[in-house]
């Protein structure tokens, strides 16, 4: 496998004519065409999808699987479900090779007809320490054996080829159906905000103990497997509304390895002259044995230097600039032929300057942000009674500290901001998990059963304090209308318990049919309420060897509430002055108290709640029914619908409380959301592959939610509730990605996305929502965007080879709007601006 030392030797951004761009692409087109004329059709290789499980037919995870005939013809990993696919150069009979630490190495033969273009195999992989038996190998791979929900599963090494670059795991997750990225950075999964979502790395929650939001996720050179599963229903999941994404790293192998990728900074070139830095992205990998066969280690570490040019504001007054650190480190320990310890330590300091900065914020209102997380694992697992126990302790912990750039007050003004951002604060978050997994051995009654039963006890803590100066709004002729005062608020220091007990089981009553039943009991201390999570799905296929899969399910869903919501109660209080034409004060200044509500008995069945303020329980009830067919080796398609509803999700609003004016903190907030996707993967092998997903999506819900002023960076304005399309919400959005290999080593990697804008909502001079009337909700225009990288690979000698590349960002120029003037007041009220036009990268790697 070869390994990458890529180095960027030039970028440039260019507008040009389309003459210009045809030229440049036509040229890589025609000689791969020519060269397929000239050279023949290249053989079809032949594909193996294998999945190996264990006698207790669960998948089994990063097995190594060879493949030989005189020597080695093809070689993988297993994925996080247990399968992986070769691609084998012709028909004949193979060794198969099939190895992983606390089994038994296996041998089976295969053998591949001539006429046979993909083949479903199935191996039976026996524990270490068992007496050593007849492997036998089953055609097809049994659809019912698999767990009822799916997965929108994402293979790294592809999509760091795409003209995106991703550097990290969120990056690539927006190449997904149902996944997007906003208009400022955070991501948007099944239509909610990424905070509705969980985050996985190793089945340890890493989001911010304090927001729920992903932050700065590991390097994806350290992954092994993405996938997002949106409402999963197996009861070993919680803390979300919306989606779990779950990765899987990199394990080190046998041999050493090493890659350094982009050791050559990026330089700004403007007008064809050099005008600083721009860009400084070298990575580090390294990986093999500590000790043979006995202790392994990964390594993957990555500096960023980034200026960020956002292009509604002047040079060079129109650059973010962020400086990081990224490094994931695994080890893994055989302790015995029955048990392996992982331990793995993320280490990411970040700083931000000019956080939030755009038109309506430019450099001197916005702070600057320093970020020190930290997560460390250990992972046990133990062969214990035919099953397997798994054991996971984990620790993380996030440092916070927003900085505003001086010590003037912060101006609101329907055409942009001026001063300085009102907010000073600095906290620390962290969060302890205990988790116990154990996969017993599978037992019959009635059909087979595969159950899991487990614990999990989480401890996090969040101290910190925020300090607000005063906020002024003024109309266009920058009269005051209103002013902001905040009194100075106190510090907080919280904590909670996070326990919960599952169990779920997957039962198999016949060839054709497997069900889920599960159940979670959790609890949140700080909140004082028990919810109880039933859920349930199926997995069915019509005929023994049909190709058509139907999957369905129903189940609730709980959301934690990030535990830096009920810092809301140290918050400085506001003291709200409002001013007449000739800027009198207008009646006496409103000062609001901060209230935390206090909800009733519920009248959902599984919560259980003390009354007290603050038991808030925010849930979801949602169900999906989806189908998939495998029409020929090269094409699978899949249908999928999914309805979810949210009750009792944090809102903080305005409100007149016995007669005093209140900020309330609550949980009257809800949502619903319906989605239908159509996927299909096209290509039979991997070098010519290509993904296709149409999602259709109706989000609607409360806009008042609490994150907008309780959060790393509030906004000083609490907005009155209204409903309308949630922030992420996309009713319409096609996306084709994918890998095309011509003759002599030219590949082609197209990026195309199609979809409608994101929704705004206009606010009028006070900065509170305008409720926009029956009518079609407002939207920024069709997004288009057609990204192309091609790439040629030059053989220099036997050991190193050359890819040079060339990335084209909007090929079509088309115009997508980044901004818009969406306050009332303002002349130029609805009118977007803002683009990012054609832009050329020219790149090279050393392949080694």
């Amino acid at each position: 496998m070869l390994s990458s030392h890529s180095a960027r030797l030039y970028r440039h951004n260019l507008v040009c004519s389309p003459w210009l761009v045809l030229i440049l692409w036509a040229v890589p087109f025609y000689c791969g065409f020519w060269m397929t004329a000239a050279y023949g059709e290249e053989r079809i290789p032949h594909i193996l999808n294998l999945a190996v499980i264990d006698e207790q037919d669960q998948p089994l995870p990063e097995a190594h699987i060879q493949a030989n005939a005189n020597s080695v013809a093809a070689s993988g990993v297993t994925d996080v479900n247990g399968r992986v696919k070769l691609q084998l150069p012709a028909a004949g009979k193979y060794v198969l090779t099939i190895s992983k630490a606390g089994y038994i190495n296996t041998r089976a033969e295969i053998a591949i007809a001539v006429d046979s273009q993909a083949q479903d195999l199935e191996v039976v992989l026996p524990q270490n320490g068992l007496k050593q038996q007849k492997v036998t190998i089953q055609s097809g791979l049994p659809a019912v054996r698999e767990q009822a929900g799916t997965q929108a599963t994402l293979a790294p090494e592809s999509a760091k080829e795409t003209p995106s670059r991703p550097a990290t795991l969120t990056d690539a997750l927006p190449l997904l159906p149902g996944v997007v990225r906003s208009n400022d950075g955070a991501l948007d999964i099944a239509g909610y905000s990424e905070h509705h979502s969980t985050l996985l790395v190793n089945s340890v929650d890493v989001t911010d103990p304090a927001t729920g939001n992903f932050g700065l996720s590991i390097p994806i050179d350290s992954v092994e497997t993405i996938s997002v599963s949106e409402m999963p229903y197996l009861a070993q999941y919680g803390k979300f509304i919306a989606g779990v994404v779950a990765a899987e790293t990199r394990r080190g192998g046998d041999k050493w390895s090493l890659s350094l990728n982009d050791p050559l900074p990026e330089f700004r070139i403007r007008s064809w002259h050099l005008v600083g830095l721009k860009t400084a992205s070298p990575r580090v990998n390294f990986s093999g044995p500590l000790i043979s066969k006995r202790l392994f280690i990964s390594e993957g570490s990555e500096l960023l230097f980034y200026k960020a040019a956002v292009r509604t504001l002047p040079f060079p007054f129109n650059e973010t600039k962020s400086k990081a650190f990224n490094s994931f480190t695994q080890l893994d320990d055989i302790i015995s032929p029955n048990q392996m310890l992982t331990v793995t330590f993320h280490f990411a300091p970040h700083s931000l300057d000019y956080a939030g900065l755009g038109f309506f914020n430019p450099q001197p209102v916005t702070p600057d942000e320093s970020m020190h997380p930290i997560t460390v694992t250990f992972l046990h697992r133990l062969a214990l009674g035919g099953g397997v126990l798994q054991s996971t302790a984990a620790m993380t912990r996030v440092g916070n500290d927003i900085q505003p750039r001086g010590p003037e007050n912060m101006v609101l003004t329907p055409g942009g901001n001026l001063g300085s951002y009102f907010g000073q604060q600095s906290r620390g978050a962290s969060r302890f998990q205990w988790v116990e997994n154990w996969s017993p051995r599978a037992w019959h009654l009635g059909g087979q059963h595969t159950a899991q039963i487990g614990t999990v006890l989480g401890y996090s803590q969040d101290e910190g304090q925020l300090h607000a100066r005063p906020v002024l709004i003024e109309d266009a002729t920058h009269r005051l209308v209103q002013r902001i005062d905040f009194t100075a608020g106190n510090p907080f220091d919280l904590a909670q318990y996070e326990p919960a007990v599952y169990f779920q089981d997957h039962w198999v009553p016949n060839s054709q049919l497997g069900v889920d039943f599960g159940i979670r009991l959790e609890a949140q201390t700080i909140t004082h309420t028990v919810r109880t999570a039933p859920r349930s799905a199926f997995v069915w296929t019509p005929g023994k060897n049909s190709k058509i899969i139907v999957r369905g399910g129903l189940g609730i869903f709980y959301d934690s509430v990030p535990l830096g919501t009920y810092a809301f109660r140290t918050y400085p209080e506001q003291i709200v002055t409002s001013y007449d034409v000739l800027n009198r004060v207008i009646g006496s200044p409103a000062h609001y108290l901060n209230l935390v509500a206090q909800n009733g008995p519920s009248k959902f069945p599984f919560i259980d709640r003390a009354q007290t303020a603050g038991n808030f329980a925010p849930y979801s009830v949602a169900w999906n029914l989806e189908a998939e067919r495998i029409l020929n080796p090269w094409l699978t398609v899949r249908l999928k619908y999914l309805q979810s509803r949210a009750e009792d999700l944090i809102t903080l609003q305005p409100r007149t409380v016995a007669d005093q004016h209140a900020l309330v903190l609550g949980s009257s907030g809800h949502a619903r959301t319906r989605q239908f996707e159509v996927t299909a993967k096209i290509g039979a092998e991997s070098r010519r592959q290509f993904f296709f997903s149409y999602v259709r999506q109706s989000a609607h819900g409360d806009l008042a939610t609490a994150k907008g002023y309780i959060g790393d960076f509030p906004f000083p304005v609490v907005r009155q509730d209204l409903e309308a399309s949630l922030p992420g919400e996309i009713p319409n959005r096609f996306l084709l990605w994918g890998m095309y290999a011509l003759p002599l080593k030219f590949q082609i990697i197209p990026q195309i996305e199609y979809r409608n804008g994101f929704p705004y909502q206009p606010v009028n001079l006070y900065q509170q929502y305008i409720d926009s009337g029956p009518g079609p909700q407002n939207r920024f225009p069709k997004y288009f965007s057609f990204d192309l990288r091609a790439c040629k690979d030059l053989q220099v000698s036997k050991k190193y080879a050359v890819r040079l590349s060339l990335s084209t960002l909007n090929l079509t120029n088309h115009s997508n709007p980044l901004d818009v003037f969406a306050n009332t007041e303002d002349p130029q009220y609805g009118t977007f601006f803002g683009n990012y036009p054609r832009r050329f990268l020219f790149d090279f790697d050393v392949l080694y």
